[in-house]
């Protein structure tokens, strides 16, 4: 199928200019990827507080602590924040994941007066807990999670893993949140992505299409203190990957042939033990079981690394692979957001 580049962004800007807005009280969220606002009674609160921080500081594979790496410390996989509900007004109307927690029966104010009269479309029954998921109660693209828990400290390992899968799979289907959905410029990029190679992804506003070619598409985002980039590679499928040193190969073949950095040097996978490397050929997104590859890379020579995330879509009825990469360098800052920012932009990959 062809594809009039020309026309269908003169139709998409005719749309976005004909004045039609959502009501102001149900707009999609706002916030940053994986981050959950957590509210409780105020009497509960520094217990539920310590309970998270507590086991979630466990759950992130991949995001070590950098600028100590021999220290083994890593970010957690979802960043919470707190709020009692009598002092906080208008964040449920923002927040793409949010948890309600209600300790010892003890109710949490409009959170589960507006959650009594809604029904769940998910309820999950653990030792010690019971989790009720809603979609969209205060706004579009949400998830959110009612949790009765008696708060006892040995069941608490079962809860941390049920709400960060939860949350985690959620949000992969609830996509880039408000503040990050793509404007007239991404979807004109979206655009000519889909008619020169047959597929369509969402990416935020602050990336730009650096470069493409047959077998290269490649969209980056610079600043003066991180770079970030989304590197795809399209090849044919008679190039199996089915393991992580494949897989790895891979990766480095293609940097090798296009990523280069000042210095001239290579850019590579680490081979250090204190950076993980994690393989997944069964990763579930949409409709597509694909490969993941994590890890971290680095610019040989230098003091320049940062972690990456490569999956691998099998395109079969046109006998090609789509290896969708993103990686990125930020020295000394919390990299969690960016880092599930690759996760979402290939969460919403589409052939056409």
């Amino acid at each position: 199928m062809k594809f009039n580049t020309a026309s269908l962004l003169a139709f998409a800007i005719y749309l976005s200019a004909c004045g039609y807005k959502e009501p102001a009280d149900f707009l999609p969220t706002e916030g940053s990827p994986a981050e959950v606002f957590a509210v409780t009674h105020e009497e509960n609160q520094e217990t539920v507080k310590t309970h998270l921080e507590k086991n979630f500081n466990r759950f992130s594979p991949i995001l070590i602590k950098a600028e100590q790496a021999e220290k083994q410390e890593f970010e957690p996989s979802l960043q919470f924040w707190y709020g009692r509900p009598e002092s906080i007004e208008g964040i449920e109307k923002q927040s793409p994941l949010i948890l309600v927690m209600e300790v010892n029966d003890t109710k949490v104010g409009k959170y589960s007066s507006t959650l009594d009269k809604r029904d769940a479309v998910k309820t999950i029954n653990g030792r010690g807990f019971q989790l009720h998921i809603y979609k969209d109660v205060w706004a579009k693209n949400q998830t959110v999670i009612r949790c009765e828990t008696k708060l006892l400290t040995e069941d608490f390992k079962s809860l941390a893993e049920s709400l960060e899968k939860e949350f985690l799979e959620n949000e992969l289907q609830q996509g880039l949140p408000g503040n990050l959905m793509p404007n007239e410029y991404c979807d004109s990029i979206s655009l000519l992505i889909q008619g020169k190679y047959g597929f369509s992804f969402a990416f935020p506003p602050q990336f730009r299409l650096e470069f493409s070619n047959p077998e290269v598409a490649w969209l980056w985002q610079e600043t003066s203190r991180f770079y970030r980039h989304v590197f795809i590679n399209i090849f044919s499928d008679s190039v199996l990957i089915d393991n992580p040193e494949k897989a790895k190969a891979n990766r480095n073949y293609f940097t090798g042939k296009y990523v280069k950095n000042t210095e001239g040097t290579r850019v590579v996978v680490s081979e250090s033990k204190i950076f993980p490397l994690t393989w997944d050929n069964q990763v579930k997104i949409g409709k597509y079981t694909v490969g993941v590859l994590r890890g971290w890379y680095t610019e040989e020579g230098t003091f320049r690394r940062g972690p990456f995330v490569r999956y691998f879509f099998h395109d079969k009825s046109n006998k090609r692979i789509i290896a969708f990469d993103g990686f990125m360098h930020a020295p000394d800052m919390p990299k969690l957001s960016f880092y599930r920012t690759f996760d979402l932009m290939a969460a919403s990959i589409k052939f056409h």
